[in-house]
């Protein structure tokens, strides 16, 4: 998955490059990135964990499960190898089946030039357009997933402070970043700001104890 690094090599993919490059960012990465709940094109919630009470002794026991998020999913009808299968649950808003399909790309810099010196680019007519640039993120695209991200992560009840999450992802892009990499730094320092302000309020809130 996107947070695992390993050896880069003539042999690899343009795909499996963008992701062993990518620095690791923990909390974006196990809350969004590689999660199994959450679509990996719009970065909302598909899955909820629900909690059903189970026979068992003299205690009650719980069995935990995952079932789709109503608000968010769509049980539709596709393409598959027999009638049995057709019937999924797809994202209302993406149509994509699996949380980890993307119908979008996007590209770093670097990513393009290694590309283009490894030799993977010598069939395309036009090396500055790659199949990757033609679903790249546009900047309204690239707000959406912002806010959805922050929905996500609050859901998730992961601490952080939005201000920050915001502007430290739209800098990063404006200087031309990664999608994920503005996401997870942003994420790391709007975690790290909330904590600082939540460290600040309780040393105040000391101080205003009469003695």
């Amino acid at each position: 998955m996107s947070g695992q690094s390993g050896a880069l090599t003539a042999s690899g993919t343009f795909e499996d490059l963008t992701y062993n490059t990518m620095p690791e960012q923990p909390a974006y990465h196990e809350h969004v990135l590689d999660a199994s709940d959450v679509c990996l094109s719009c970065h909302r919630i598909v899955r909820v964990e629900r909690q059903d009470p189970t026979r068992g002794g003299l205690t009650r026991e719980y069995e935990t499960h995952h079932e789709r998020h109503r608000d968010h999913t769509v049980i539709d009808y596709g393409p598959a190898d027999s009638v049995g299968d057709q019937q999924g649950t797809f994202c209302e808003r993406c149509g994509t089946e699996s949380p980890w399909d993307r119908y979008w790309d996007d590209h770093r810099t670097d990513t393009h030039e290694i590309a283009t010196a490894f030799g993977w680019l010598d069939d395309v007519d036009d090396p500055a357009t790659t199949p990757c640039q033609e679903r790249e993120v546009s900047t309204a695209k690239f707000r959406e997933l912002l806010k959805a991200t922050i929905r996500t992560l609050e859901e998730k009840g992961v601490t952080l402070d939005r201000q920050t999450l915001a502007r430290e992802a739209l800098d990063r892009r404006r200087d031309g970043e990664h999608v994920d990499d503005c996401l997870g730094e942003a994420t790391g320092a709007a975690i790290t700001r909330a904590v600082i302000r939540s460290d600040a309020d309780r040393t105040d809130a000391r101080r205003e104890v009469p003695a």
